[in-house]
């Protein structure tokens, strides 16, 4: 019998009590592979319990892991559903603690939360339609007023000029100059609120363009002199001489904030004295940073209303506004429009001592006298001959027709009229015409529409807007359906020249 087959442990007892005698016995033989066959099946037994315990300890452990990680993660759930709820800042998260709160209760009260919060965001989404609406109300109203109070202003200023310019007796000529006074106020009214809505919607943009501000400051002196003089006041002009000849800039916007500063100094001083003071603070190559005062001698403002003239609507006390008028948006939209240049305004002031209003502002130094030649060349408009210009009038107000037909008229233009877009479209397909002055809110067919119609033909005919409605968003409509350029009524006649002379090819 072999040996070396058997099991370790049965070899030795094999070895230790039985001869070789007895391991030749075929009966024995048989014994001794059973007894072999039960050592093997028992290590194999042990084995497998070995590894079974082995197995059950790391699941034990694993599942003792997986418990513990779930046990810290409900646990941060729980705070941060809690911190969530508190954040929300609505009451029923009030009183909330980790102990008093189980983890589907809170999941119950932050969904009730989040409702309230939908809730909250859709009321401000309709507050801000609502909002929105109403601004969008607001500038239609705008668009209306002016509309409606340009248009007949247009005729009043129109023909307040007209008539001056024939002979009239001495009483007749005050009466007309007491009558464009009037309107001319009532013009510069309609435009500050129109500036202010502007401003507010943050539709200003400043522009940049070469201008001589010694000029502009002369000539806001001499357009307040007469006033001036009727209330007894003396106007004086300091300019300093470091002053560059062309700066780059907004001519028209810096040229508001004096003119209101210096037409409130003396709509408030009574014998007294307005001094205008421009001077340079500093400069380089490139840059000069410009000082603007506006001193007077008048009735002062005291130190508690200071901040309030500045505010919308607002003058010192009611009384100021019975005695000198005024919207109160003057000192409002100078102070935005310096405020645009990146400065303010500042005030200084004492009841019965007369204001100082100043400023400083930065400006690049032109290298041209582009601007100095336009003012030149704008000044001598006048002279240049319309005779022979043919233009297509279109405009539904006779009153409006009538005052534009008498400057053409003395500007020798040969003109058509039209009532209503289709009127001037059926007349532009019939006729030749060197330009347009189109309306914009007309009935049958508005100016819009009928440029758009007239673009479409592929001409390139000469279209000026020539309206009553004077809001952004009516001058950005009208460029985008193809018109050349704008005229606002009350129109000035020296610009409605100049621009026809421009597009007929005459300058």
């Amino acid at each position: 019998m072999e040996l070396d087959n058997l099991h370790r442990l049965l070899v030795k007892q094999v070895k230790k009590y039985l001869s070789e005698e007895c391991l030749k016995n075929e009966a024995f033989q048989n014994f001794i592979k059973a007894v072999n066959d039960s050592y093997h099946s028992s290590d194999r037994d042990k084995e497998l319990s070995e590894h079974s315990a082995l197995l059950n300890e790391q699941e034990y452990y694993e599942i003792n892991r997986k418990l513990k990680s779930e046990i810290e993660q409900r646990r941060s759930s729980v705070e941060k559903l809690i911190e969530a709820i508190y954040l929300l800042e609505t009451p029923e998260s009030d009183g909330l603690s980790v102990r008093d709160s189980d983890l589907s209760s809170l999941v119950d009260l932050l969904q009730r939360q989040i409702q309230a919060r939908k809730q909250i965001e859709a009321e401000l989404i309709h507050a801000k339609e609502v909002a929105e609406n109403a601004t969008q109300a607001k500038s239609e109203f705008l668009s209306m007023m002016s509309h409606e109070i340009r248009t007949p202003l247009n005729a009043i200023i129109g023909l307040t000029y007209l008539m001056q310019q024939e002979e009239q007796t001495p009483s007749v000529m005050e009466n007309l100059k007491t009558l464009q006074f009037s309107a001319e106020n009532l013009h510069l009214l309609i435009n500050d609120i129109l500036d202010f809505s502007k401003i507010e919607a943050g539709k200003v943009e400043l522009e940049e363009m070469p201008f001589d501000l010694k000029l502009l400051v002369s000539n806001i002196k001499k357009a307040n002199q007469v006033k001036a003089e009727e209330k007894g006041n003396r106007i004086k002009l300091m300019l300093d001489d470091d002053i560059p000849n062309t700066l780059i800039g907004d001519s028209l916007r810096i040229g508001q904030v004096l003119a209101n500063l210096v037409s409130n100094a003396v709509k408030f001083t009574l014998n007294g004295s307005i001094t205008i003071e421009v001077s340079v603070v500093k400069k380089d190559d490139e840059k000069a940073r410009i000082f603007f005062s506006v001193k007077d001698s008048g009735i002062g403002i005291p130190p508690d209303k200071q901040k309030l003239i500045f505010e919308r609507f607002t003058q010192a006390n009611s009384e100021t506004t019975r005695k000198f008028g005024g919207t109160g948006l003057g000192l409002v939209i100078s102070k935005k429009l310096v405020q645009l240049h990146g400065s303010d305004i500042e005030l200084e002031s004492e009841a019965g001592k007369g204001a100082e209003f100043s400023f400083t502002i930065d400006l690049r130094i032109g290298t041209t006298l582009k601007q100095q030649m336009a003012v030149a060349l704008a000044e001598n408009d006048s002279d240049v001959s319309l005779e022979g210009v043919k233009l297509l009038l279109v405009d539904d107000y006779f009153v409006n027709i009538k005052v534009a037909s008498k400057f053409l008229e003395k500007w020798k233009v040969t003109f058509d009229t039209a009532e209503n877009g289709l009127i001037a479209i059926d007349k532009f397909k019939n006729n030749e015409y060197d330009l347009i002055l189109m309306d914009l809110l007309m009935p049958e067919m508005d100016g819009y529409t009928a440029v758009e119609k007239i673009r479409e033909t592929g001409a390139e005919i000469p279209i000026i807007a020539l309206t009553a409605s004077a809001t952004l968003n009516n001058q950005d409509r009208a460029f985008n359906v193809g018109m050349n350029d704008y005229v606002t009524k009350p129109f000035n006649p020296k610009e409605l020249h100049q621009k026809i002379a421009k597009y007929s090819g005459r300058i």
